[in-house]
């Protein structure tokens, strides 16, 4: 081959590296989310699994990295205070990642300082969330609970895992 061909061969393939790493620099580079980061989602989803009438809340939201932890699991929780005792069905889902685990434990509640403290006593049930499913988890709330707590965990750190949950009568189903 002619020096002139290698030589105009290696600056298109010059050019080309160029341009693939141009593009995958872009592709990594990680933007803030926009500021309604999935809020249209988590609305629709709450109002698919809120349970009608007869629903008693619940919680959902985005799993973000703490800026001071860059190891492990991503975690979040809430505390759900309502007069909960017997027989409720849980249903979770999740997007934007492949599962969240979710455990679901009662808690009392006690003073503390200035605020409400809430201690957590036994799992009512634990599971994963496999995304783009519903999971419904059956718990027995006892009746000297103050409320209960759901505690979710995904090993994706990208920021964009979304989950929420609602609890419901006993095998009702949206």
């Amino acid at each position: 081959m002619p020096k002139t061909h290698r030589r105009l061969l290696a600056a298109i393939a010059a050019i080309a590296a160029t341009g693939v790493l141009l593009s995958l620099t872009g592709c990594a580079r990680h933007d803030a989310f926009p500021k309604e980061y999935g809020h249209a989602w988590l609305d629709r989803m709450t109002t698919l699994l809120g349970g009608g009438e007869d629903g008693q809340g619940g919680a959902g939201g985005q799993l973000l990295a703490d800026d001071d932890d860059d190891h492990g699991p991503i975690t979040g929780s809430a505390a759900l205070q309502y007069e909960l005792s017997g027989p409720y069905d849980v249903l979770a889902v999740c997007r934007s990642t492949a599962t969240v685990h979710l455990t679901i434990r009662d808690f009392t509640a006690r003073k503390e300082h200035d605020g409400e403290s809430t201690d957590p006593r036994t799992v009512l049930d634990e599971g994963d969330i496999v995304c783009g499913a519903t999971t419904r988890l059956s718990i027995t709330v006892p009746a000297d609970a103050d409320g209960i707590m759901l505690d979710v965990s995904t090993a994706d750190r990208s920021g964009r895992a979304l989950w929420d949950a609602a609890i419901v009568p006993r095998g009702w189903t949206p």
